[in-house]
């Protein structure tokens, strides 16, 4: 992205048929701040650069790199919201692999459903049983 104030500076103005000092007592800086802005010498404040994309009602990507840039750039940034927010293969690939939990918080309604997620407690309960029937 080329950085091209001064250019837009100068067209904004000269699209707007203002002067270089009409604008500069606009913005409340002298007639040679606007002529050292609009050859590149100096280049503002981010604060100036807001009050003259107020001033001539654009967005400051506009100001900055030029109505083409200004475009593509909020294009580019809706194009990027809008793909975070699509499922991708990825995505499904993961709640295919995580059915499991859906089936893991379901009410248990018999004993085979209560084996089948508590298995674990009948190693424990043979194996303290065993241990019992071992110490007699």
């Amino acid at each position: 992205m080329e950085f091209t104030f001064n250019e837009n500076l100068l067209s904004l103005r000269k699209a707007h048929n203002l002067s270089q000092e009409s604008l500069a007592n606009e913005l409340y800086v002298t007639r040679q701040t606007i002529s050292k802005w609009e050859t590149g010498e100096v280049t503002p404040d981010l604060a100036k650069i807001q009050s003259v994309a107020d001033y001539f009602q654009v967005p400051v990507e506009e100001v900055l790199f030029g109505q083409q840039q200004s475009s593509t750039l909020t294009n580019s940034v809706k194009d990027r919201a809008k793909k975070f927010f699509e499922e991708d293969e990825a995505d499904k690939d993961w709640h295919e692999n995580h059915r499991w939990r859906e089936w893991q918080h379901r009410p248990i309604n018999n004993g085979w459903e209560f084996l089948a997620r508590y298995y674990w407690i009948l190693f424990a309960l043979i194996a303290m049983t065993g241990w019992f029937v071992s110490k007699k």
